[in-house]
């Protein structure tokens, strides 16, 4: 804009401008005339090179977001007329409407002190908290944990050094002891009973077991074999007497026929007799000899095993069953003790009866009868009689019980 006005250099006489610089003089000088100024206007010759001006001033960007009255009042100022305005005006892009710029509402305060003050509020109710349970912890809980712990432990050695010590006395009776048990009479799985080894037939066991019921089972397996080869070996002679196991069992089921019986099954009577004859020692089992008259081809594919019972050597007794025999034999023989009745004995009994009898009637509850008219009183209370029958129980008790 200073370039465009300094194209406008005008010249004007004034004598108000004289003056001045007369004025301004030193005041010693005598005034002097006015001096005449010519005044130049450099008009442009050219409206044209005005006008391309003033349109490329139009197209700046400082003066496109004008409006029109300012751009109107700035082409006027550069002496242009309205004709050249007007067309410069229209000669502009159409200017899009000012879009206002957004406005934003004002954002609420922020939450972050407000969160901090919480956080830190939790943290110090946590922290005060778990200070205070580590403090109880500490003081109360950890003491007794320790002594209970403590107190399971000594237990427990305790216990441990108990266990160990009967270990240890076990070990030493068990060695203590095994001379023992040498000096001891040793066990006979296949004994007979006392009752049985009289008995040589099938008959003469039940005869012995006796009764309407007689028990089966708690006859000896052992007992029942020797009858059953006794009695097979009756009337007949050499290698016949000696009974196969097919022969055996077949005599003692036709004897004995509670052993094919359920109950007989039940108890498996025929397992055991079996585990007996084929492991017992007083059993001995051989094959058969062969006849004169049999074929050796089919005797050699047949042989059958016949058993024999062989009676155990008497054993002699062990010095400490000798010894004990014969101090059962010295002691004197018991007698029986004879049975005291006499007349006191009565008496005894009859006391101790009366004396419950009075105990019992003394503590049970006094219940007066519906007719007690000789007893009680106008006025409900006992009477003297039956006071003094109760002074007299009691010292009759008292007298019983004291004896």
């Amino acid at each position: 804009m200073k370039d465009e006005k300094d194209d406008r250099q005008i010249d004007i006489p004034s004598s108000s401008s004289a003056t001045e610089v007369s004025d301004t003089q030193s005041p010693t000088t005598e005034p002097s005339q006015p001096i005449p100024t010519t005044v130049s206007v450099a008009i442009p010759s050219d409206r044209s090179e005005l006008i391309s001006r003033a349109k490329t001033f139009l197209q700046s960007p400082q003066i496109q977001n004008q409006d029109i009255p300012s751009k109107r009042s700035f082409l006027v100022e550069k002496s242009l007329s309205d004709s050249e305005i007007d067309g410069l005006l229209r000669e502009l892009p159409v200017q899009r409407p000012l879009v206002p710029p957004p406005t934003y509402p004002q954002p609420p305060p922020s939450n972050l002190p407000t969160l901090l003050l919480g956080l830190t509020r939790v943290f110090s109710w946590v922290a005060g908290g778990s200070a205070a349970l580590i403090f109880i912890y500490y003081r109360f809980l950890l003491p007794r944990i320790t002594q209970t712990a403590l107190a399971r432990r000594s237990i427990k050695t305790h216990h441990l050094t108990l266990l160990r010590k009967l270990h240890e006395s076990v070990s030493n009776l068990k060695k203590s002891q095994t001379g023992s048990y040498s000096v001891l009479p040793q066990p006979e799985p296949f004994k007979e009973p006392s009752t049985f080894r009289t008995c040589h037939t099938i008959g003469d066991v039940i005869k012995t077991v006796g009764g309407k019921d007689p028990e089966m089972h708690s006859i000896p397996p052992v007992t029942l074999i020797r009858c059953g080869m006794e009695g097979y070996a009756k009337d007949k002679d050499g290698d016949l007497s000696k009974p196969t196991t097919e022969e055996l069992f077949q005599y003692l089921e036709g004897q004995l026929p509670w052993l094919v019986s359920e109950e007989g099954l039940k108890y498996e009577v025929r397992q055991k007799l079996w585990e007996t004859l084929s492991t017992c020692p007083l059993f001995f089992g051989a094959p058969s000899l062969p006849t004169p008259n049999a074929e050796a081809e089919n005797f050699e594919d047949q042989k059958p095993t016949r058993w024999t019972y062989m009676a155990p050597e008497p054993v002699e007794p062990s010095p400490l069953l000798t010894s004990l025999t014969a101090l059962s034999e010295m002691m004197p023989p018991k007698t029986a003790i004879p049975k005291q009745n006499n007349s006191r004995q009565h008496t005894l009994q009859a006391l101790s009866d009366f004396t419950g009898y009075i105990s019992t009637q003394v503590y049970m509850p006094y219940r007066p009868p519906s007719n007690a008219a000789g007893f009680l009183g106008s006025s409900g209370s006992l009477g003297p009689a039956e006071d003094e029958f109760r002074r007299e129980i009691r010292a009759l008790k008292g007298l019983v019980l004291n004896r």
